[in-house]
């Protein structure tokens, strides 16, 4: 009932709501969010509250408001809408509305009016000004009371396009009360039994810069990957002109580390910042070659896929693992985000296995002082989700206690081999680093079976390296290819690296399909910075280079 009535209102006012706007000389950030009602952007106003604009930037770069939605709509003045506490787990019940983990507080700043369409960040102690995380409203209508002095609600960005039509709309929904503290006011697309399963306005995801894919492609002005923002000063210096070639005599880049498995490849960016300690034993266990050879040795659907501890020769062995560590729980364990392992109930007891959310775990971060999230998945979340599809067998009695859950990538009568499973061959330290501030291409999110509404894609466009890779059906084989930017060649052109094409097995995973009899290369979506484009199409232009041009996509909706 609840996605009838989704799509029910979506289709209603999609004509409202749907966004066409340019970004204006002189502007700002810009932010948009994906939510239930289509997409609302803003833009942030960086010179009038600095502060506020930075922090709230700060949620939104670290997935914060994924799954959030708004909880508070007031229409007696002050008219506003109110988001950026809680987030749904997707359990259904009132339990699974937590509130989002929020970084240190900062003092409110005196800005401009709260006039209708600005963005105001609210304290969470409204007799404490300077309590500000990361909470904000829009404001309906010209809130002058909400502009008193010391009041905290410092006006950081404003409503642009079209965005206000779907504010007025959110506000003119009913409203009901969960019962719950700060959840007495919750605007609802309408009224079910029981109450929890009244459609709220989701907000599925918040990101930065919304572009065109030949600006990202050619690097335009505009094209960079933070929207205009500082962030990305490393994309089009040293790094870029030459496609690096992992392994031996690459340049290493200590944030960037892949996982090559033989069902594909998938990369992560660290937090060395966030979390040295757990970053430096990690990067220990890759310089020893300790994570070589082992494999993947639990699955839970829906849950985590986990490995970092055990050999694919001998099946089943230890690797060698160094002493505990601190926990260092900063950030929220969010589908995409990797994190680290540990004895149920020793908060301190990580060594060297690791784990990959398949959803947004934040259930995670309240047990035990919160599981260390040290990494995000930045390309292959598809291979990621394929190898928590896969089927499990549980092999204690043969394997040990730790292998209930081991996936399966071959079942046979034989027994489970270790060409059976999930083989990791390597962990290695790369440059390939992917501008990406949202992360899971993460996305290659692949969420409509995990309680997210992420989309999946096939690739992720690396703006350093004016490369990407992926899996590749050629005829009845997979393959794992890497496509690189031909500066050269007319329109938008890419060449196949064939010095590094790598066998892998089939499992399922998300795919490009290349006919080379019709000449054509088909990716069902890439991701380039926080844009999605479904259906990119190439023409072969070259047989011998295995060269290609872009000549079609769809953006995403």
């Amino acid at each position: 009932m609840n996605k009838l009535i989704r799509l029910f209102y979506y289709v209603t006012f999609i004509s409202m709501i749907s966004l066409a706007f340019s970004k204006p000389a002189n502007a700002q950030t810009i932010v948009c969010m994906d939510t239930t009602m289509g997409e609302l952007c803003m833009e942030l106003l960086e010179t009038d509250a600095p502060d506020a604009a930075r922090n709230f930037l700060a949620y939104v770069n670290q997935g914060s408001y994924r799954n959030s939605f708004f909880h508070l709509s007031v229409t007696d003045d002050p008219v506003y809408i109110q988001g950026g506490r809680f987030a749904d787990t997707g359990s259904g019940t009132l339990e699974g509305l937590i509130e989002i983990f929020r970084r240190p507080a900062i003092s409110h700043e005196n800005s401009i009016p709260n006039t209708r369409g600005t963005i105001a960040a609210v304290p969470d102690d409204l007799s404490n000004p300077d309590s500000i995380t990361s909470q904000f409203l829009i404001n309906v209508t010209d809130n002058p009371e909400l502009d008193a002095d010391n009041s905290g609600y410092t006006v950081f960005a404003r409503v642009i396009g079209d965005g206000m039509d779907l504010v007025d709309l959110v506000a003119s929904f009913p409203v009901v009360s969960l019962d719950n503290n700060g959840l007495s006011q919750v605007p609802v697309l309408g009224q079910e039994v029981p109450i929890i399963n009244s459609p709220r306005i989701t907000i599925f995801e918040a990101s930065v810069f919304d572009g065109t894919l030949e600006d990202y492609l050619n690097g335009l002005p505009g094209g960079g990957t933070d929207g205009g923002t500082d962030g990305g000063t490393d994309g089009g210096t040293d790094g870029g002109t030459d496609t690096p070639t992992p392994g031996e005599g690459e340049i290493l880049y200590e944030d960037a580390v892949c996982v090559d498995t033989n069902v594909g490849e998938f990369c992560m960016e660290l937090f060395t910042d966030d979390t040295p300690i757990t970053v430096a034993n990690f990067l220990s266990y890759i310089d020893s070659g300790r994570y070589d050879d082992t494999i993947i040795h639990r699955t839970v659907p829906n849950f985590v896929i986990q490995g970092g501890g055990y050999t694919s020769n001998p099946l089943g062995g230890t690797i060698q693992r160094d002493g505990a560590i601190l926990n260092e729980f900063k950030r929220s364990n969010l589908r995409g985000t990797v994190a680290m392992a540990r004895i149920g109930g020793q908060v301190n007891s990580a060594t060297s296995e690791w784990f990959v959310n398949l959803v947004n775990n934040t259930q995670l971060d309240f047990v035990d002082q919160g599981f260390t999230v040290f990494a995000e998945i930045i390309s292959g979340m598809s291979v990621v989700d394929a190898i928590g599809n896969l089927p499990r067998s549980n092999q204690q009695s043969t394997l040990g206690s730790a292998f209930g859950e081991l996936p399966l990538t071959n079942q046979d009568s034989d027994g489970v081999q270790a060409d059976d499973v999930v083989l990791v061959h390597r962990i290695y330290v790369t440059d390939v680093i992917i501008d990406d501030p949202n992360g899971t291409d993460g996305g290659t999110d692949g969420g409509t079976d995990s309680g997210t509404d992420d989309v999946v894609t096939t690739a992720t466009y690396n703006t350093v390296t004016t490369s990407f890779s992926m899996p590749v059906r050629i005829g009845e084989e997979m393959y794992r290819v890497i496509m690189v930017l031909d500066s050269e060649a007319g329109g938008v052109g890419f060449s196949v690296d064939t010095t590094r094409i790598i066998s892998l097995n089939d499992v399922g995973q998300e795919a490009a399909t290349m006919d080379l009899d019709a000449g054509t290369l088909v990716i069902p979506s890439v991701k380039v910075g926080t844009k999605v484009f479904n259906e990119v199409t190439f023409s072969l232009t070259d047989f011998s280079t295995l060269s290609f041009r872009l000549t079609g996509y769809t953006p995403a909706p």
